[in-house]
């Protein structure tokens, strides 16, 4: 664990794992922005608020709904959490199936713990000079927090080292929000995964995104290590197309569990192999 303040009320907390939460010491509330993978790690962040000489109400923001950002939620008990609206839906869908797939990453017993405190493109406490933004692009739900105050932008997962995971299929808008971000009007902007970024990875992360609209072939340098980060954008990427097909064939009966069981490992699968194992679902759904 690494506890390194930044700004003038601002604490990063960084875990074992390179997953970073950010603490905002406002004048009348504490804002921690996600929360981890459960309970036990938000132990650390308890004892750093009790510590503190000033008790203040607890705030959560949820930047997306993605389970390494929000199992934390439930360790705090009456507390208010605050997401997009997006965030809430997707999260009553998929929160279920993530849990009980990704067992062995629990840290803690976890119940799911949805926002509260939902907005649609901005939710602003002026008492504490922040903002939530509504910024689309890794998934459907993405948010930003910009602590105005100390002029720092969280952003979540939508600018990650070496290439972002693609969690929602209109490509269009994460090149817009991402755009937004290269000019947004902060001294420093936080990555959850990626610690501080900058303008350059920002670029990259655009030039990425737009290699896969025009259908290009990605230089090896681009990606990195991260080659199974890539199979699984390309692989997922046509799952998120099929969905809304398949969706329509089932209507009432689509079941998010059901349907994304038939599909794992997007990493490993070469993308002809998984578009076939898809049309071979479509079709069985046709008989």
């Amino acid at each position: 664990m690494i506890i390194q303040e930044i700004g003038i009320r601002g604490v990063i907390f960084t875990y074992e794992d390179d997953i970073s939460v950010y603490l905002i010491k406002g004048d009348h509330h504490y804002v921690l922005c996600d929360t981890h993978l459960g309970p036990l790690s938000m132990n650390i962040i308890k004892e750093y608020l009790l510590n503190l000489k000033t008790s203040k109400e607890l705030l959560i923001f949820n930047s997306h709904s993605d389970w390494d950002h929000i199992w934390g939620n439930c360790a705090f008990g009456n507390v208010t959490v605050i997401g997009h609206e997006k965030a809430k839906t997707r999260m009553q869908e998929i929160g279920e199936y993530e849990l009980n797939r990704l067992r062995k990453f629990h840290n803690g017993e976890i119940e799911l713990k949805y926002p509260n405190l939902t907005f649609s493109e901005k939710l602003v406490l002026e008492d504490e000079d922040i903002e939530f933004i509504y910024a689309p692009g890794h998934t459907i739900d993405s948010s930003l927090c910009f602590n105005r105050k100390d002029s720092i932008l969280f952003v979540g997962d939508l600018v990650e080292f070496p290439i972002p995971y693609l969690d929602y299929y209109d490509l269009d808008a994460f090149v817009k929000t991402l755009e937004y971000l290269k000019h947004f009007p902060a001294k420093i902007k936080l990555s959850a995964h990626s610690g501080i970024v900058n303008e350059d990875l920002i670029e990259r992360n655009l030039s990425y995104i737009k290699a896969i609209q025009l259908g290009q072939s990605i230089a090896s340098e681009m990606i990195g290590s991260s080659t199974e980060v890539h199979q699984y954008n390309l692989n997922n990427g046509l799952l998120l197309k099929y969905e809304p097909l398949i969706r329509k064939k089932l209507g009432n009966n689509f079941d998010y569990t059901s349907y994304k069981s038939n599909f794992s490992d997007l990493g490993k699968v070469n993308s002809e192999d998984f578009k076939a194992a898809l049309d071979k679902y479509l079709r069985g759904l046709e008989i």
